[in-house]
């Protein structure tokens, strides 16, 4: 990678090519962990291909580009959920919808389990709510521990800190 990204830095767009098809999935699950939204993903995943584009000059390459790309994905993706929580708060009306009448409501799968289904829409409601509540670097860290199963070395480097710093914030 270090090879690809000297070229790249030295004008070969064939290497940025290269960096974008090796990466762009594991940014995009990166994202999507994040933001939980296709199109949301899709747009932090543009947004930190872009900031690869424009700012190659400040990796380091003694370092890993893999784990600046992760340090990438988890600032653009928390910007983004700072962005979209700022709309939110000023569009109080479209998040105030009316509920839906029971006759425009899709017809229930016959092979889908309702109580079930409502248990684990709960759970995960409960834990997206108690991961949100995290500050954005507990929250940084833990996805990147227990989502994307990066060491706690990696997600030092990622995050700029000390490996005691990442345990602690886990």
């Amino acid at each position: 990678d270090i090879r690809k990204v000297e070229a790249y830095r030295s004008g070969d767009l064939g290497a940025f090519e290269f960096l974008f098809d090796k990466y762009r999935e594991r940014v995009y699950r990166v994202a999507f962990r994040f933001v939980r939204n296709r199109e949301d993903a899709l747009e932090v995943t543009q947004d930190v291909f872009l900031r690869v584009h424009t700012g190659i000059g400040k990796f380091k390459t003694d370092s890993k580009f893999f784990t600046w790309l992760y340090r990438l994905v988890t600032f653009v993706g928390l910007d983004h959920l700072r962005r979209k929580k700022r709309r939110a708060e000023t569009a109080l009306d479209e998040a105030l919808e009316p509920h839906r009448d029971a006759a425009s409501r899709p017809p229930a799968s016959r092979v889908s389990d309702p109580v079930r289904d409502l248990e684990r829409q709960e759970i995960q409601a409960r834990f997206n709510e108690a991961v949100q509540a995290l500050s954005p670097e507990q929250r940084t860290a833990i996805v990147l521990r227990e989502i994307e199963g990066l060491s706690y070395e990696e997600i030092a480097r990622a995050m700029k800190c000390r490996k005691g710093t990442v345990m602690s914030r886990i």
